[in-house]
């Protein structure tokens, strides 16, 4: 049963670009991917926050922790729940790739990138707009 559905998956993965034919991940696919699901998120946790830099903040320090100590499968956990609580749908494509460990952790990669720079993009408005008051 588990060869069956990882064949599947595998074949998913193929299908849709994320794993190229001679075996190796696709990056562009997986930022792709990273970028469509990282900014409706933070656009979420930051509204959610009350536009709180410091609770940004956190969430950003415990996903790079995360990702520093190698708990791949804790950071996806954190980001399913993340999505639950706010009533969002995990992306299919992101439930795909995190079977696929080199996927996955170039996946993790380009969210926390993603990531840094939606909170420094909403972090930024503030200012701007803080100065033309």
């Amino acid at each position: 049963m588990y060869t069956l559905e990882k064949t599947t998956a595998q074949r998913l993965l193929l299908d849709k670009g994320i794993i190229l034919q001679s075996g190796a991940i696709c990056q562009d696919k997986i930022n792709l991917i990273s970028g469509a699901m990282t900014a409706p998120l933070i656009e979420m946790l930051w509204i959610s926050s009350g536009y709180d830099t410091k609770s940004m903040e956190r969430i950003s320090t415990i996903f790079t922790y995360l990702y520093n100590k190698n708990q791949e499968a804790e950071m996806m956990a954190l980001l399913r729940i993340l999505y639950d609580v706010l009533g969002m749908i995990f992306p299919e494509d992101a439930e795909l790739l995190a079977g696929h460990p080199e996927a996955r952790q170039y996946f993790l990669f380009s969210f926390l990138l993603d990531m840094g720079d939606c909170i420094q993009n909403f972090i930024d408005e503030i200012v701007v707009k803080r100065n033309e008051i």
